[in-house]
Order: C-alpha cells, then sequence, then structure tokens
C-alpha cells in the first residue's frame, strides 16, 4: 500500500514483490486458467470470471499512468463477468483531488472501458489471448455532482482487424494477428495466469 500499487514503487519493492509472485506461481492450483474463457459453454466452469481489482502492477503501460500531473489513476478493475468479454476499467481523479481528504474537495471522476475480446490458446492452458475492441470514456462525477448521463466518447478497434484479415494473405508476418492465426499459442496479444485461486490473480502480459 505505501507504494500506490506499484505506482512510486523502488527497485527493492519490485524485486521484493516479483520473488513472492515467483513463489506463488510454482504452487499455482489452477492448472486450466483459460478454461470457458471463449464463451462457447455457458454452463462451463470459467475460473476466471470474476471482477479483479488490481493491486499491485509493474506493467509500463499501466505505471505511466500515474506520471500525469493532471490525473491520477484510481480504483482499477478487470471485470471478467461475461466471457468471452473481459473489460479493463480504470477511474481517473483529478491529481489535486490526491492531495485533500475526499471529505473537503468536490470530486471528480472519470471511467475509462477497455474493452477486449478473451480466446483460449491451444497448448497453453494458462495463456489467455487478447483482442482490443473498443475504448470508452465515460465522465462519472464533475465537482461533487453526477454526470454520468452525458454521452460517453467511444472509440470501435475492430475495424482494424478487419483490414488486417483482408491484407493478411499479401503482407508475410500479418497472419498471427488475423483471425486465422488468432489461436496460435504464441501469436500477439495475450496473458500468462501466473497464479490463480478464490481471491488471488496474477496475470504476467
Amino acid at each position: 500500500a505505501s507504494f500506490d500499487r506499484g505506482f512510486v514503487a523502488t527497485p527493492k519493492a519490485r524485486t521484493e514483490a516479483n520473488g513472492i509472485i515467483e513463489q506463488l506461481a510454482a504452487i499455482n492450483p489452477t492448472k486450466h486458467a483459460a478454461a470457458g474463457i471463449d464463451g462457447d459453454d455457458v454452463g462451463e466452469d470459467v475460473p476466471l470470471r470474476a471482477i479483479w481489482r488490481m493491486i499491485w502492477t509493474s506493467a509500463f503501460d499501466v505505471v505511466s499512468l500515474g506520471a500525469s500531473p493532471i490525473a491520477a489513476p484510481s480504483a482499477i478493475y478487470q471485470v471478467i463477468t461475461d466471457p468471452p468479454i473481459a473489460t479493463n476499467i480504470i477511474d481517473f481523479i483529478p491529481r489535486v483531488q490526491t492531495f485533500f481528504p475526499s471529505s473537503s474537495v468536490p470530486s471528480s471522476l472519470l471511467r475509462a472501458e477497455v474493452t477486449t475480446r478473451a480466446s483460449s490458446r491451444s497448448g497453453a492452458p494458462n495463456r489467455v489471448g487478447l483482442a482490443f475492441e473498443g475504448v470508452k470514456l465515460q465522465p462519472i462525477e464533475f465537482l461533487g455532482q453526477k454526470v454520468d448521463n452525458l454521452p460517453p466518447l467511444t472509440v470501435d478497434l475492430t475495424w482494424q482487424q478487419s483490414l488486417i484479415e483482408q491484407v493478411a494473405n499479401f503482407v508475410p508476418g500479418l497472419e498471427d494477428f488475423s483471425s486465422d492465426g488468432k489461436d496460435s499459442k504464441d501469436s500477439p496479444g495475450y496473458f500468462d495466469v501466473e497464479y490463480l485461486d478464490d481471491e488471488l490473480l496474477i496475470i504476467r502480459q
């Protein structure tokens, strides 16, 4: 907690955290974390089905969010309640809001939702493939007033996949990015589950 989920972690703290992660990975009780993630069988047990709150990260793309002088990341979640859809939710608050008690400053909050489509990877039972589908920015509060009725800003990313599929047959190397190659074990865009139980999820991406 003193390192703000890894955003202000020292190299020593990161080394210690990595050591703990390696110990947990060695006793991972879940051997098929990607089971049911494709969403094909609604009755199938899905070990990853939950709402996961981020408590620690060393991922550069996430840690860099904490460097903004204007906005600070508040709560960060990964929502996997309706496979194969997995949604990353990041709540941003004004940086100045972090300097004062919550009761003394009118709160403002902007929510970012990144929607991905998850899939299993052949031959890798603990690997989950991800294809980005869209981004939504939704204002939730502004100076203490609810504004979640305002229209969100949305960006559809599925058109990129359609374009890739059209040119994949003509450009060497793009076949792994197309839907024909998405189930390949090492095709781009995935995370590996290092540890998973009823309370804790550790991924490496």
